[in-house]
C-alpha cells in the first residue's frame, strides 16, 4: 500500500499541475529595456524577480496596444511596461505596486533651441508618437498635427526624416536610438514632459502573486542585484549624468 501511495505521488509531481509556473508576458518596448534575447533591463529585473519566486518569465514582443488587450483578456498573463492607473481603462489588469524603473517622457527633435515647460507648448508642432502609449493618447491633444506608429524605430525614422516636427518617447529608448540609428544631432528638449514610475501588470487571474513579486523587486533594490543590471544594460548608451539606478 504504501509503495503505491508514493507511486501515485511521484505521478502527481511529475504532472504539468505540479510543473514550475510560467507567466507569459506581452510587451512592447524595446531595445535597451526590452530584447528579442530577453537580455535588456526590464527582462532581466522581471525575469530573475521571477526566479526568485519558482516562476519562468515568458517574455513576448507585442504592439503596444496588443500587449493590454492580451493581458486584460487572459491571453497572456500580464504585461510590461505601464503607467500606473493602466487598471483603471482595463480592469483585469492588477498593477505589481514596486515600479521597475522610472522613465523620464521628453521630446526628441532638431531644434536645439525648444524648451517643453508644459503639454501646452507642443501645440504649433506636428508630434509624433508610439501606438497605445496611453500617456501620449491622454496628454498629446490639441496639437497641429499627430502622426503615430507601431514603435520607437519608425518614430525616430520619420523624425529624421522630416515627417514630423517632434517625437514623444521616454528617454532611455531615445538615446539607444540616438546611438544605434547614428543621430546624435538630435536634441532633447529640457524640461522633461513626465517622470513616471513603470510597472508591471498581471491579469487578475495571478492576483496572490502581485505582493510577492513586490517583495522580490524591493529584495533586488536592496541586494545590489538590480543596481548591477542598470549598469550593464542601461548605463552604456546614457551620458554620465544618468550611470546611476534609476
Amino acid at each position: 500500500m504504501k509503495t503505491l501511495l508514493q507511486l501515485i505521488l511521484a505521478i502527481l509531481l511529475a504532472s504539468p499541475l505540479y510543473a514550475a509556473q510560467t507567466l507569459v508576458l506581452g510587451t512592447a518596448d524595446r531595445p535597451p529595456l526590452s530584447t528579442e534575447d530577453h537580455k535588456g533591463f526590464s527582462d532581466r529585473v522581471i525575469i530573475e524577480a521571477c526566479k526568485r519566486l519558482g516562476i519562468e518569465a515568458k517574455i513576448i514582443p507585442l504592439a503596444s496596444a496588443r500587449t493590454l488587450s492580451n493581458a486584460e483578456q487572459a491571453l497572456d498573463d500580464g504585461n510590461f511596461l505601464r503607467i500606473a492607473g493602466a487598471e483603471k481603462k482595463f480592469p483585469n489588469l492588477v498593477r505589481v505596486p514596486e515600479p521597475i524603473i522610472e522613465v523620464q517622457f521628453v521630446i526628441f527633435s532638431k531644434n536645439k533651441e525648444l524648451k517643453t515647460p508644459s503639454w501646452e507648448s507642443l501645440k504649433p508642432y506636428h508630434v509624433g508618437h508610439v501606438r497605445g502609449w496611453l500617456i501620449a493618447e491622454e496628454k498629446i491633444k490639441d496639437v497641429r498635427q499627430i502622426t503615430v506608429v507601431e514603435n520607437r524605430t519608425s518614430l525616430f525614422k520619420v523624425l529624421e526624416n522630416d515627417r514630423i516636427e517632434l517625437a514623444f518617447a521616454e528617454l532611455y529608448g531615445g538615446y539607444y536610438l540616438m546611438h544605434t540609428l547614428n543621430l546624435p544631432h538630435l536634441s532633447i528638449a529640457q524640461p522633461p514632459l513626465a517622470t513616471k514610475e513603470m510597472f508591471l501588470y498581471l491579469n487578475k487571474k495571478h492576483e496572490k502573486l502581485v505582493p510577492k513579486l513586490a517583495k522580490a523587486l524591493r529584495e533586488m533594490k536592496r541586494d545590489g542585484s538590480y543596481d548591477a543590471i542598470f549598469k550593464q544594460t542601461l548605463a552604456p548608451y546614457l551620458p554620465a549624468k544618468y550611470h546611476r539606478k534609476p
